[in-house]
C-alpha cells in the first residue's frame, strides 16, 4: 500500500494557488484520511492540471487503483467570509456595486460594494454587506441607471 498515490486534476484557475504540502483530506466509508500534496504537474490539459497526493497517516483498506474520490484540499487558512453567488450582475457593476433588498424586501437599493477573492461559484464581499443580507445577483439590464428597484 505505500505504492500507491493519490492523483487529482484540478481545475486551471487554482494552479498558482496550489504547491507542494498543501494539507488535503477525502472521505472513504465514512472516515476521513489526511493528504499532502507531493507534486503538482505545471502542464494544463482540457482546463485541468494533475496533482499527486501521498498519504499521511493511516491509509484506507481496499482501496484499489482507479476509484474515484473527491478531495478536499486546503488553499488556506479558514477565515469567516460573506460569500454571494456568481452571477451576470457583474457583467453591468463590475463587481463595484450590487442591489440590496431592503429588510421588508419591498425593494431594492443600489449600494457599493468591494469584492475580494473568488472562485468559480462564488465572490467573497470585503467591503459593502452585512452577514444575511439579501442581494440580486441576476441580470441589471432591465434597470439602466435606477438607484433602487421597487419589488413585486
Amino acid at each position: 500500500l505505500s505504492d500507491f498515490k493519490v492523483e487529482a486534476m484540478i481545475d486551471e484557475h487554482y494552479i498558482d494557488r496550489v504547491r507542494t504540502g498543501l494539507e488535503a483530506t477525502f472521505e472513504r466509508q465514512d472516515r476521513n484520511y489526511a493528504l499532502k500534496v507531493r507534486k503538482v504537474f505545471p502542464e494544463v490539459r482540457n482546463k485541468q492540471f494533475k496533482t499527486e497526493f501521498r498519504f499521511e497517516g493511516e491509509r484506507p483498506d481496499n482501496i484499489r487503483a482507479g476509484q474515484t474520490y473527491y478531495i478536499s484540499l486546503q488553499l488556506g487558512q479558514p477565515v469567516e467570509a460573506i460569500m454571494i453567488p456568481r452571477g451576470a450582475f457583474f457583467n453591468t457593476t463590475g463587481g463595484q456595486w450590487i442591489f440590496v433588498l431592503t429588510p421588508d424586501q419591498k425593494k431594492a437599493v443600489k449600494r457599493p460594494i468591494k469584492l475580494g477573492r473568488q472562485n468559480p461559484n462564488f465572490y467573497e464581499v470585503i467591503d459593502g454587506l452585512q452577514p444575511g443580507e439579501k442581494v440580486i445577483t441576476s441580470s441589471y439590464d432591465a434597470f439602466g441607471d435606477a438607484m433602487e428597484i421597487i419589488l413585486k
